[in-house]
């Protein structure tokens, strides 16, 4: 993003008077606009928006690319979903994990979202576990989705209809009542795409389901499975995923949002980690106090390295102290430089472990795999955490999770990020650095808040 979440925040909302434009009969769909400008579909290359094709040259779009994927076989593994679905009816949950996964001391994979609280729940509840990705030698899935987005517009649903003319009505009225440009405005024809095929997907399988509460992370982004679970009246839950900031463009939102009268696509209730994530959220303009339940620490942390990971960091380090830098997506450029005027000054005490984020292009550090003080690594950051004297981040979560190991974190300076950095600075201390030619080892940072604040803890 090349403006500031801020500056995007201000540009999305001086582009229209009157959130009515984007109504349709039961929804306000503003948050499918902002979320394809904020996506900024484009950018990634050619991308069919086939519900805004004339119904002549709609209805041929839709076959043809329906008989592709039966010829492919993703339409008998959809049917497969709706099989599994029927034979596990009626879940008091059903839990959908996006399929992030960190190997636990043996190896194995273990989802790291939602795999504790289906321990718990399913000691006394009826719950359905699917994952939207596959995960290697994992078998605690009921079922796994990961053709929700490659289905595209292939299959359909006897809301399908009114759905297409119903966001063509409300395009059409964000067309003539905005100052979008032509770009916008084919971002949010991709984003109500997006949202079609995933909406009529959902509506399918939940229909099929008929569960009671949906368990999720992260509201934007999954429109058309809210969409589909307040259609069909089933409550959705969202767990929180990670950093909350109040300069958050799908958590804080003007005041006038919270005069809407029409659903706005925002779960039910939403459940956080501490009693400082619940007050960004209830000041954030979309969800009442009511709604927002404060948790236990949820995540599957692991605790510890096995022995030959012990080893390897033991043969590593030398007896220097870690620096520990974890990075973040989309950010990889100003890592990079930051990390080569480290590399310049580190002093012979000190070693630098990398620990990438796990959904970025990592090939940019490739270059430091060969060097003695670096290491490159997909380790837990909870378990480097443990052996880390010094954290490195720019606004992640992490920065969070540190607190819990006693560490209070650095963050890399970046004035398109500022609002994030600065937000995080704030809340729980730590040092920025503007200056990449400052040695971190020698500006003082301890910690100032209490981590009951940020982690509930019985």
């Amino acid at each position: 993003m090349n403006l500031s979440f801020k500056n995007f925040k201000k540009e999305f909302y001086s582009k229209f008077t009157d959130y009515k434009i984007f109504e349709g009969k039961e929804f306000n769909y503003f948050k499918i606009a902002l979320e394809g400008l904020k996506v900024d579909y484009l950018q990634n290359g050619k991308f069919s928006i086939s519900i805004f094709y004339p119904n002549f040259t709609y209805y041929i779009f839709y076959f043809t690319n329906r008989f592709k994927k039966i010829i492919n076989g993703e339409i008998s593994r959809f049917n497969s979903h709706l099989e599994i679905s029927k034979t596990n009816k009626s879940p008091e949950y059903l839990i959908i994990d996006p399929g992030r996964a960190v190997k636990n001391s043996e190896g194995d994979l273990i989802p790291i979202y939602f795999s504790k609280i289906y321990e718990s729940l399913k000691k006394y509840h009826s719950v359905f576990y699917v994952s939207e990705k596959s995960i290697p030698n994992y078998d605690g899935f009921n079922d796994t989705y990961s053709d929700l987005i490659s289905l595209g517009n292939s299959i359909k649903h006897s809301f399908s209809h009114s759905l297409r003319v119903e966001i063509k009505e409300v395009f059409t009225s964000i067309n003539n009542n905005s100052n979008f440009s032509s770009k916008d405005l084919n971002n949010i024809k991709c984003a109500f795409q997006k949202f079609y095929n995933e909406a009529i997907f959902w509506l399918n399988i939940l229909e099929s389901l008929e569960p009671e509460n949906i368990l999720m992370i992260c509201h934007y982004h999954k429109e058309g499975l809210i969409f589909a679970a307040k259609k069909l009246n089933i409550n959705i839950i969202e767990y929180q995923h990670g950093l909350i900031a109040k300069s958050d463009i799908f958590y804080n939102f003007p005041h006038e949002v919270k005069k809407i009268k029409k659903d706005c696509l925002f779960p039910n209730e939403i459940r956080t980690y501490g009693r400082y994530w619940k007050n960004i959220l209830i000041n954030g303009n979309f969800i009442n106090e009511d709604n927002v339940k404060i948790t236990e620490y949820f995540l599957y942390s692991r605790l510890k390295l096995n022995s030959n990971e012990l080893n390897f960091i033991d043969l590593f380090r030398k007896k220097r102290k870690i620096i520990l830098i974890t990075t973040q997506t989309y950010l990889t450029d100003i890592f990079v430089k930051y990390i080569d005027s480290l590399l310049e000054i580190l002093e012979d005490d000190y070693c630098v472990i990398i620990k990438p984020h796990p959904l970025e292009k990592t090939q940019l550090y490739n270059k430091y795999i060969e060097l003695d003080s670096v290491f490159l690594t997909d380790l837990p950051t909870e378990v480097l955490f443990l052996y880390a004297s010094i954290h490195i981040t720019m606004y992640s979560t992490t920065a969070f999770d540190a607190l819990r190991y006693d560490l209070s974190s650095y963050y890399i300076y970046s004035e398109n990020q500022s609002d994030y950095i600065n937000e995080i600075h704030n809340a729980i201390g730590g040092e920025i650095i503007y200056d990449f030619n400052l040695k971190p080892w020698e500006i003082e940072n301890k910690i100032k808040v209490n981590l009951d604040e940020f982690f509930y803890q019985k």
